[in-house]
């Protein structure tokens, strides 16, 4: 029955247009469906219910109308069905899904042997559930009876057992009683063998032996711990003395122990709560270096290479060592030395060179010329008729572009010899104002938002370089929202200083045409630059500020840039003085 009501059902809601339009027909199509599927009545009514088609197979006057109770749980939309109670008739009833607030009540008549059978089934239900009840009394008396013959069985088992083992008793008893003073730590006991015989004599003479030789092995194992325990402690504080990262690992790349320096580095301590942490697990490129060290079979296998750690590129010198052990197994120690600073500053020192060198060679012939193109202009200016405006426009081309490369020059000597700062103790909050009202100034095309603390920020610093590289750096995100091509997106820059614990941070963020994804680092490296005009001394001359300051400079996307915009975030990190010092600290003066 229920299966016919859903299918029934799903016939009516696909006429719900011919219940609408044509109630004549749709009757016709309800009787054939009831018909068809060997219903005696039928009927759709509504909530109250209130019949709207009836098909009554036999005329019956009898029939039980649809439930209230029924109706109200059939709102959920779950077919409900309606037991006999008196008669021999069974119904479903299911709200309709096309046609609203209508619902579909089915009854068929079931043969009397179905209900003579239920009820057969129902009083041997009970006739079970009576047996049932009387189980627990049936049940403890065969539990007595059973206990009864087992305690018998049992006293009599252990009498013969008591008479049978006495003799063997005593003897035992000694053996038990001096395990128990070895347990606790006595190795001088001994069982007395007096008055034993057989194997228990025997038994007892090789305790002894055994716990003469326990007694001698402990007190090597002993000094060997001893031993052992001095050497870790000192090859851990020899670990965490050290600046290099050192990473112990199995044959499986499994890392078997790490010092401080190789935790903080790739966060090894939060990561070991995972078991067999393998080094795939902490930098792929590491591992690529291991497996081919590994591939090779060599005990000692040296290599560079460059890591992205949180958004940072860290040059690492890499030596690893294989420790023979027992059969195929082996051990290494993977040494990692981070010489990004060293690389860093042999480039930079590298390229002041050549920026001096650059500058002395360029810059003395730069004035004559500049002097003789405005010479020629003034002399001959006036004495040429033909093609004036080609002869003007060639010297205003002469002018400017000298003036283009002393530029250039002037920042390659500024990049070659910075000056020494001269630090004092002020609330970085004016500088960071100052800049950003006149960077304002100088784009007025561009939404400017400054985010600021209350309280005084109190830096060492020197106020005119923290200005240059806050103007250098506002400007190059300036430049890199005049280059993104969407005229409709309106430039915005946010500069925000906030604190963190010790530290100053200052963000410039822009919604400009971002950072490239790859080699993001060489951005702060000399003559490196993704500007058609930029001669690439911008950065590294702002790196070589903040790192004076003993601060730190960071290249990040911007946060939109998750969310699937784009843009730029530079960030300065420099320390905070403590509020106790008050006067002005000076570096560089003589």
């Amino acid at each position: 029955l229920l299966g016919n009501t859903l299918s029934m059902a799903a016939n009516l809601d696909r006429n719900r247009q011919l219940y609408v339009l044509d109630r004549s027909s749709f009757r016709e199509l309800f009787n054939a469906e009831a018909n068809g599927r060997g219903l005696i009545y039928a009927s759709l009514s509504d909530e109250e219910g209130n019949e709207k088609v009836v098909f009554n197979l036999n005329d019956r006057k009898d029939f039980p109308k649809v439930p209230k109770l029924a109706i109200e749980r059939a709102k959920e939309g779950k077919a409900v069905p309606i037991p006999p109670v008196d008669t021999n008739l069974v119904g479903v009833v299911l709200k309709l899904r096309g046609i609203t607030n209508t619902y579909l009540y089915t009854v068929i008549a079931v043969p009397p042997t179905v209900l003579d059978a239920i009820a057969e089934t129902n009083r041997n239900s009970e006739e079970y559930s009576e047996l049932e009840r009387n189980r627990i009394p049936f049940q403890f008396a065969f539990a007595l009876l059973y206990l009864g013959v087992c305690v018998v069985v049992l006293l009599a088992a252990m009498w013969m057992g008591i008479s049978v083992a006495r003799r063997i008793v005593n003897p035992i008893r000694r053996l038990m009683s001096a395990a128990n003073e070895v347990s606790r730590g006595n190795m001088n006991a001994r069982v007395n063998v007096a008055g034993s015989e057989g194997d228990l004599r025997f038994l007892s003479e090789t305790f002894n032996v055994m716990i003469g030789d326990i007694e001698s092995k402990q007190s090597d194992l002993l000094a060997a711990n001893q031993l052992m325990d001095e050497r870790a402690t000192f090859i851990e504080a020899v670990l965490s003395g050290v600046s290099a990262s050192v990473i112990g690992l199995d044959n499986k790349a499994n890392i078997t122990i790490a010092n401080r320096a190789a935790s903080e580095l790739f966060d090894i301590d939060s990561k070991m709560s995972k078991s067999n942490l393998t080094l795939h697990d902490v930098n792929s490129q590491l591992a690529s270096i291991f497996d081919q060290a590994v591939s090779q079979s060599s005990d000692q296998y040296r290599g560079q290479v460059v890591v992205n750690i949180e958004g940072l590129e860290r040059t690492l010198n890499v030596q690893l060592i294989r420790e023979h052990g027992r059969q195929s197994e082996h051990s290494y120690v993977m040494t990692l030395d981070d010489i990004t600073d060293l690389v860093s500053a042999q480039r930079n020192s590298a390229w002041a060179d050549i920026a001096r060198r650059i500058a002395h060679e360029i810059k003395n012939p730069l004035t004559p010329i500049q002097l003789s193109a405005e010479r020629i202009r003034r002399r001959y200016g006036k004495l040429i008729t033909d093609d004036r405006e080609v002869f003007d426009n060639c010297t205003d081309t002469i002018i400017r572009q000298v003036g283009d490369i002393g530029r250039m020059v002037d920042e390659f000597s500024s990049f070659a010899r910075m000056p020494e700062p001269v630090m004092e103790v002020l609330d970085i909050r004016n500088s960071v104002r100052e800049t950003v009202f006149l960077q304002k100034v100088g784009f007025p095309h561009i939404t400017f938002e400054l985010d600021m603390p209350d309280q005084e920020v109190r830096v060492l610093y020197d106020s005119r370089m923290i200005s240059q590289a806050l103007i250098n750096v506002i400007k190059n995100a300036a430049e890199a929202i005049e280059g993104v091509e969407d005229a409709n997106s309106k430039g915005r820059i946010d500069v925000c200083l906030y604190t963190d614990q010790q530290l100053a941070i200052i963000d410039i963020i822009d919604n400009g045409k971002g950072l490239p994804k790859s080699d993001r680092q060489k951005l702060m490296e000399p003559y490196m630059t993704t500007r058609e005009k930029g001669t690439g001394l911008g950065l590294p001359i702002v790196r070589k500020i903040i790192e004076d300051h003993g601060g730190k400079l960071q290249l990040m996307d911007a946060p939109t840039v998750k969310e699937g915009g784009n843009g730029a975030l530079m960030r300065f990190t420099l320390p905070i003085v403590a509020a106790d010092i008050t006067e002005p600290a000076k570096q560089g003066e003589q």
